[in-house]
């Protein structure tokens, strides 16, 4: 477990193409120059670029000359919403696509993403295939799903989506706890450093950005856009406690992608940025050392 913050640079911004004003944090290499694939890291619902600090921190630690750059998804973190409140998935892949245009022009890519972060890298697969052929490395793909068939909604769970969607803008979303959120999102004995600064990011959404995410996660299917993947090296982590994108999700996810490798983590819940760095930090360390886009056959 770690709760290591990551050493930040410039906080930049970019337009997403639904006019969100997307909130880039860029992670310079800690030698002062940059080699290699930059890793580009995305978050997940009513989360921030922060869950992923432990990891940048370990990387960044292991690698001094590894460049990473995390954002805030839209509505979430210091990132606005776009106009339209009717979001979907593919979205956040082409808000994903305008951050690497404008923060990573050019030069390979290793890409990860967390729960509704790797929902958006599946969904960059739909709408920039290319790109993902021609720059990418590798993708980790950690405690996400491209689709959950049979989800069963918890008790409540939509009368407080359509409360949360009629509230004003300024309003914070899901109210929790410390206590709740070690239950519904980490494993066995959390760190409770991690556990409160999860709290804070989740407590932080507002209102109207959880329920229209909720709503987009609802309507999950992003099979279709995997095939880009299987040209590249690609790797699934799921813990075995993750009691929102569970093992079976994490496995499907695999089993789709030909060539991809799955790991499941035992005793790890959701936020396997927090309670598994090191091992996340490995995974992607085997994509920052996999063959250049540009070398593959």
């Amino acid at each position: 477990m770690s709760t290591a913050r990551a050493v930040a640079g410039a906080r930049t911004s970019v337009d997403s193409p639904d006019g969100a004003r997307i909130a880039v944090t860029d992670h310079p290499a800690r030698s002062g120059t940059a080699h290699g694939a930059t890793l580009v890291l995305a978050h997940g619902w009513c989360l921030t670029h922060e869950a992923w600090d432990p990891v940048v921190a370990e990387l960044q630690r292991r690698r001094p000359h590894l460049r990473v750059v995390s954002y805030d998804q839209p509505g979430h973190g210091h990132s606005t919403s776009g106009r339209d409140r009717s979001v979907t998935l593919l979205d956040l892949g082409a808000t994903l696509r305008e951050v690497l245009a404008e923060t990573v022009p050019d030069g390979d890519l290793v890409l990860a993403g967390h729960s509704m972060g790797g929902m958006t890298v599946m969904a960059l697969g739909r709408v920039a295939p290319d790109l993902v052929r021609g720059r990418v490395r590798g993708v980790a793909l950690v405690g996400t799903a491209a689709h959950l068939p049979g989800r069963r909604s918890i008790r409540g769970e939509g009368l407080v989506m359509a409360l949360l969607r009629r509230l004003p803008a300024s309003s914070r979303g899901l109210p929790t706890t410390p206590r709740l959120t070690a239950a519904t999102l980490f494993g066995v004995d959390p760190d409770p450093e991690a556990v409160r600064a999860t709290s804070r990011m989740t407590s932080r959404t507002r209102a109207n950005v959880v329920a229209d995410w909720h709503r987009a996660l609802g309507q999950l299917d992003l099979r279709a856009g995997l095939t880009p993947f299987a040209s590249l090296r690609t790797v699934v982590l799921t813990g075995t406690r993750d009691r929102l994108t569970p093992v079976s999700a994490g496995r499907r996810v695999a089993a789709a992608i030909p060539g991809s490798t799955f790991w499941g983590l035992p005793g790890v819940g959701h936020m396997i940025t927090y309670e598994a760095t090191a091992t996340v930090a490995d995974k992607i360390e085997l994509l920052l050392d996999a063959e250049p886009a540009g070398e593959r056959a």
